[in-house]
């Protein structure tokens, strides 16, 4: 049985496993067709693509970018060129903007006895730093014992270090993806809630709909499948990998559909 994951992060951004690690790790779970998704950045896609074809993986270049609207707000962008100047501008200023975000957290931690230097993240330059990687660093003082515990307590809307987002608006998230050649996607529609407006995201140019995601039940899935059909748009899957010790670390896999997948699968390479 072939199986589809288009939604996954690697090192570059919030995941724990190098891009040809994650290769591997795709391939031995019996993914067919997968793609790279790192927040706000391509830069994996150098060490990810030889190891996608050594392995023998169908796949299609891809990003994420978190929009300000909404915490969960993200647009996949899939079958860009991750080496287009423009796009690879634009990522560089709203990963920027992450940086600012961070650095808001870290005094807002600092004023609560906890005094975490921005260099101490574990971030290489050129990569795409968030709040995962505050946790890690919360966990490595045993201050928490999870990224879930540590956004809980302190990172989350409502905790006591959290900052909104700060992220580019839908409309900008979906216009750097189709200038790249892409084709813009609503991730995990059932983590948006009630800001979710696809008629008028639509008209700003968005294509597809992840309808399968591991947290959606059976029936949010049919309703997001009945509601890409009413609004013209295509249907996703992907499980939002980020790797051991993330709480998102078991690499898995939907069964390819001929039915649901066939616009997807024109953007394979």
């Amino acid at each position: 049985m072939a199986l589809i994951n288009l939604h996954t992060h690697s090192t570059y951004s919030d995941g724990t496993l190098e891009p040809a690690q994650l290769a591997r790790a795709a391939a031995k779970a019996g993914i067919r067709y997968f793609s790279l998704t790192d927040h706000d950045g391509t830069g994996g896609w150098g060490e990810m693509e030889p190891a996608l074809r050594e392995a023998g993986l169908a796949y299609c270049y891809g990003v994420e970018i978190s929009t300000g609207l909404h915490e969960n707000l993200h647009i996949l962008g899939y079958g860009i060129d991750p080496a287009e100047p423009a796009l690879n501008a634009r990522l560089a200023e709203f990963r920027g903007r992450r940086v600012q975000r961070i650095k808001k957290i870290l005094a807002l931690l600092g004023g609560l006895g906890i005094d975490i230097a921005f260099e101490e993240l574990p971030v290489p330059d050129n990569r795409t730093v968030g709040r995962p990687q505050v946790a890690d660093v919360l966990r490595a003082r045993k201050l928490v014992s999870n990224r879930s515990q540590a956004f809980k307590r302190y990172l989350g809307p409502g905790a006591s270090a959290y900052v909104p987002p700060n992220g580019p608006g839908i409309e900008e998230a979906i216009v750097a993806i189709k200038a790249a050649g892409g084709r813009a996607v609503l991730a995990h529609p059932g983590a948006v809630g009630k800001v979710m407006d696809l008629a008028a995201w639509k008209e700003m140019g968005l294509a597809g709909i992840e309808a399968f995601y591991p947290a959606h039940t059976g029936a949010a899935t049919r309703e997001f499948v009945s509601l890409a059909a009413r609004y013209g748009l295509f249907v996703t899957a992907g499980t939002d990998f980020h790797g051991p010790g993330t709480e998102r670390g078991d690499m898995a896999g939907f069964e390819y559909q001929e039915e649901h997948f066939s616009e997807i699968k024109k953007l394979f390479l």
